[in-house]
């Protein structure tokens, strides 16, 4: 289903890819282990496929520590892959094997494909900047490196959108779990994101800023230079949420049904630490987006909490313990992990 207004649309469906960039690869560049990567004048190591093609949309992937290549496969499976210029930033993973892997999967990419690698970790944003600079087309459609496409069309439906968008626009996916089997230890955060995040465009399009992931979205480069991603929210949590409050209020957010599968769901205790963390990234978005804050349950429960006063740390103990306790029913344990979080975003709003 697409919630995207009428009037971005052109009357064509099926211009000629004519707008996008010319991508070639690195002349006289080799296949050898390390022969083809070389350093550009910003310190970053650079390899290119050397395929040749007319891109309309750079898919834009940001990794640490994460390996890609089994995305990357999944992408090169996908109809319309070849009019699509791809690129993998490893932020400083230090990890060769793993950047091999990745280079062998670009090797088979049937259009544009680079690989970037930093000698050290910069953070997300650093990474999103690198990427857009690296790209050479006016869309760019960001992919978190542990999402995988659910269908073949998944790239064909994002072309589709750019070629017919008469204006600057970002167009959300949303994502899923349709190919995830969530361990035992992972199942509390399997939950939360059915309940959350796993939802459809007419869901999502009621609140079209705050359902903006930047794990599966298309958005015109106008979009990126306009309105940057905020670096003073530091660590985990409400970057995404922020930005594209932001990005609503200038230009349109459509939400269209393309999702893509996430397969990086955390530990019980790795979601709770992140969560008891972000307290301050919270309190952020409220003082930007007060309104948009105030229609939120979970800011609803935080101020409602914050009279506790010290009565917060314990309650925030036992409904922490409850949320961990794998043997209650997951309705229980979702409740828990609520009021967890609630307590913990009171102190900070």
């Amino acid at each position: 289903m697409s919630t995207m207004p009428d009037s971005l649309w052109t009357s064509d469906l099926h211009a000629n890819l004519t707008t996008g960039s010319r991508m070639t690869g690195l002349a006289g560049a080799s296949n050898g282990p390390g022969a083809d990567m070389m350093f550009d004048q910003n310190g970053e190591l650079v390899w290119i496929n050397g395929h040749a093609g007319e891109a309309l949309i750079t898919i834009a992937v940001p990794t640490y520590r994460d390996d890609a290549s089994r995305m990357i496969r999944a992408l090169s499976r996908c109809e319309g892959a070849e009019a699509t210029e791809l690129v993998v930033y490893d932020d400083g993973s230090g990890n060769p094997p793993m950047r091999e892997r990745m280079r062998d999967a670009l090797r088979d990419y049937p259009g544009p494909g680079k690989l970037v690698a930093a000698r050290e970790n910069r953070g997300r944003s650093h990474a999103r900047n690198r990427l857009i600079a690296h790209g050479g087309t006016r869309w760019l459609l960001l992919l978190d490196a542990d999402m995988l496409p659910d269908r073949k069309s998944f790239l064909k439906v994002y072309l589709a959108a750019a070629q017919a968008c008469e204006r600057p626009a970002l167009f959300a996916g949303g994502f899923s779990l349709e190919q995830v089997r969530p361990r035992r230890n992972q199942k509390l955060h399997a939950a939360q994101s059915r309940r959350s995040e796993c939802l459809d465009a007419e869901t999502r399009a009621r609140h079209p800023g705050r359902h903006v992931f930047t794990s599966n979205l298309l958005v015109h480069r106008d979009i990126l230079q306009s309105v940057p991603f905020d670096d003073a929210y530091v660590g985990w949590g409400w970057e995404d949420v922020d930005w594209g409050l932001r990005v609503a209020e200038q230009f349109p957010v459509c939400h269209i049904d393309n999702t893509a599968s996430h397969l990086g769901l955390d530990r019980d205790r790795d979601l709770m630490r992140k969560y008891r963390r972000s307290g301050p990234n919270f309190a952020r978005l409220v003082r930007r987006h007060p309104e948009a804050a105030r229609r939120m349950s979970l800011y609803k429960s935080a101020r409602l909490l914050k009279w506790l006063g010290p009565l917060n740390w314990p309650l925030a103990w036992i409904a922490g313990a409850g949320a961990r306790l794998a043997i209650l029913p997951v309705a229980l344990r979702l409740a828990g992990l609520k009021i967890y979080r609630a307590a913990h975003y009171a102190r900070s709003v």
